[in-house]
């Protein structure tokens, strides 16, 4: 037998409901549910039954309905269910046998989970306990003193477990299911200013900051219009936060509120983006269409696991665009995000196992709990984001070896991988390659920092300055600051100075400078490689040949391809590709090879290199 209250009254055996109509029986039922296997006085029943003006033959007329319940609630097999007690009578149920017992099992073993620190049982377990419920307690029968009593206590305990369990998906990162729940809570029980805070941090979590302010602004007016108050100061605290714009925003912390998993809001552990942000509409639409395909929607999952790496040589804003792209994909991971920068704060790459402990310490575990084999490591972080959606983002990654290790296993998660190197050893990587600006986008940065008049007053040392910056962002935004910093130069005498030999002394400014982001970015690649940049960056601006190239260092045509194919991986060559069919041809940065030029430069004036040297300057080859 099966007894419902969570909604209308209920009652079946097996397959068949039993039809207690719509009279005392019903509410004798309800009366004896209210306080199942205990016993409910006569007095008490007396009242519920009759709203508290019973008749004189009330006891009589007590024993008619009891009689009458008993031989509605016989099942085959099992003995009387209402049974006689001194002063009143016994309703006997098992545990099993009534939804509002699952419901409150089910609670306490979730709010237990919460306090072991296991939120993804929690989770599980909460939700169960709530998809019970199928409207109102005991719906239409609030006439009774002792139901409608009931039936208020059992609201607001649906509704400190519903509260419970939001906090628990906060915890999560699942947002975008919070906000499910709580829009329809929020509607139910506007006044509820716990409900209104964790509609506001789920807002902002995924984004949505002016929306979460609008939440407060409404709350505020209600109360005041409504009760002449003012919110309380949890919400004004909160939304001093959400102002600020605060990495992390959430509530004081509750006793058992899960910490396990708390992804560090939508866009908090990123670096500060760029105000002028420029260009990049291509590599962007690209990476837009990679993260979210056009045919999901916004919280739903990609088809397939997703990975994606952006390409670039040292200062093309590789970062920055890994950075811009993050926070506009908020709506689209639900689970929050994850951010490391793979390089060490000295420009070495990090090890994978510093990587890993980073990477677990975000999603919210201590730092005494990160295991110490990497192996351990490796597991638990897979764990951890397993079945969540969530965007991991590794920056300045050096080669596959240092990448795999750190790469989720669940297809609900994307990543993203910046990196000078193609990194074509990640299986089913998706390659965004970018390069230099184009003119126009130059141009349009170099005006933003330094003034768009200055620089259209003098379109032909624009011009020089972004050619003598390989078009490199980096190399542009230096450029930029330096002529804002200094109101009284010309663009003329800046182009004059980034023509000469000391052009990376000039493109550095506070802490941005481009020979340590050049430096940084070719970490570790072989002096020889640099040698022959260096020799090939003499040769004329506009490009050069395979056969060029080949004659120039005395090589082989399958050698020069070889060599060639290996320094564009790398960046440090630029392949343009005229067309279909038609041979390649290839460039030097200039700021790439005076770089080269600087790390070997005694080999490249002496010794047995001299004389290539020497074929360089007098482009004897060409």
């Amino acid at each position: 037998m099966e007894f419902s209250v969570l909604g209308p009254l209920e009652v079946h055996v097996g397959e068949t409901r039993v039809d207690l109509g719509s009279g005392k029986l019903r509410f004798l039922l309800a009366a004896l549910l209210c306080r199942a296997n205990t016993t409910v006085s006569t007095l008490r029943l007396t009242e519920a039954l009759w709203w508290g003006n019973p008749p004189r033959t009330a006891a009589k007329n007590l024993q008619v309905n009891v009689h009458y319940l008993r031989k509605a609630l016989v099942s085959p097999g099992d003995g009387p269910r209402v049974l006689s007690r001194p002063g009143g009578y016994l309703l006997s149920t098992a545990p099993e046998e009534v939804d509002l017992a699952r419901f409150e099992a089910l609670a306490a073993e979730g709010t237990a989970a919460v306090r072991r620190g296991e939120p993804e049982q929690a989770d599980r377990l909460f939700q169960r306990a709530l998809a019970l419920w199928r409207g109102r307690p005991f719906d239409g029968m609030e006439r009774s003193p002792l139901v409608q009593q009931e039936s208020v206590r059992l609201a607001e305990r649906r509704l400190a477990v519903a509260e419970l369990a939001i906090d628990v998906r906060l915890g999560l990162g699942q947002h975008f299911e919070a906000l499910a729940d709580l829009d329809a809570l929020v509607e139910a029980h506007p006044y509820r200013e716990r409900l209104r805070a964790q509609q506001m941090i789920a807002l902002y979590r995924t984004g949505r900051q002016v929306e979460a302010l609008m939440v407060f602004d409404a709350v505020r007016r209600l109360l005041a219009e409504e009760l002449g108050l003012q919110p309380g100061a949890v919400l004004q605290r909160l939304q001093q936060a959400v102002i600020e714009g605060h990495g992390e925003v959430g509530l004081p912390g509750l006793a058992g509120r899960p910490r396990a998993i708390q992804l560090r809001g939508s866009t908090s552990q990123l670096p500060p983006g760029l105000a002028d942000f420029v260009g990049r509409r291509e590599a962007s639409a690209r990476l837009r269409e990679i993260l979210h395909p056009e045919e999901d929607g916004p919280g739903q999952r990609p088809a397939d696991w997703t990975l994606a790496v952006v390409s670039g040589p040292g200062g093309s804003g590789k970062s920055t665009l890994l950075n811009s792209a993050a926070r506009t994909a908020g709506d689209h991971f639900s689970g929050g995000l994850l951010y490391q920068d793979l390089r060490a704060p000295d420009g070495t790459p990090r090890d994978p196992a510093d990587a890993l402990a980073g990477l677990l310490r975000a999603t919210g575990l201590p730092s005494e709990d990160v295991p110490a084999p990497v192996a351990d490591r490796i597991r638990l972080y897979r764990e951890r984001l397993h079945g969540r959606r969530v965007l991991v983002l590794l920056d300045n990654a050096l080669d596959e070896a240092q990448i795999r290790p750190l790469l989720p296993t669940t297809g609900s998660c994307a990543t993203l991988v910046t990196s000078c190197s193609r990194l074509s050893g990640l299986t089913g990587a998706q390659l965004v390659e970018i390069g230099g600006f184009s003119p126009e986008e130059g141009v349009e940065l170099l005006g933003r920092i330094a003034g768009r008049r200055r620089v259209a007053a003098e379109p032909e040392s624009a011009a020089r300055i972004l050619r003598a910056c390989g078009f490199l962002p980096l190399a542009v935004r230096i450029a930029g600051t330096r002529l804002a910093t200094r109101p009284h130069w010309s663009l003329a005498r800046l182009a004059g100075l980034l023509d000469g030999p000391l052009c990376l002394d000039e493109l550095s400014v506070g802490d941005l400078d481009l020979r340590t982001c050049l430096a940084r970015s070719h970490y570790g690649t072989r002096p020889d490689d640099l040698r022959f940049t260096a020799l090939l960056g003499g040769l004329p601006a506009f490009g050069f040949t395979l056969e060029q190239a080949a004659a120039l260092l005395d090589l082989g045509p399958r050698q020069a391809d070889d060599l060639l194919d290996r320094l564009c991986d790398r960046r440090l060559v630029v392949r343009d590709q005229p067309g279909y069919g038609a041979p390649a041809r290839y460039r030097v940065l200039p700021v790439v090879g005076r770089f080269a030029a600087e790390q070997d430069l005694d080999r490249a004036t002496t010794g047995p290199e001299a004389s290539l040297a020497g074929r360089v300057r007098d482009h004897s080859i060409l």
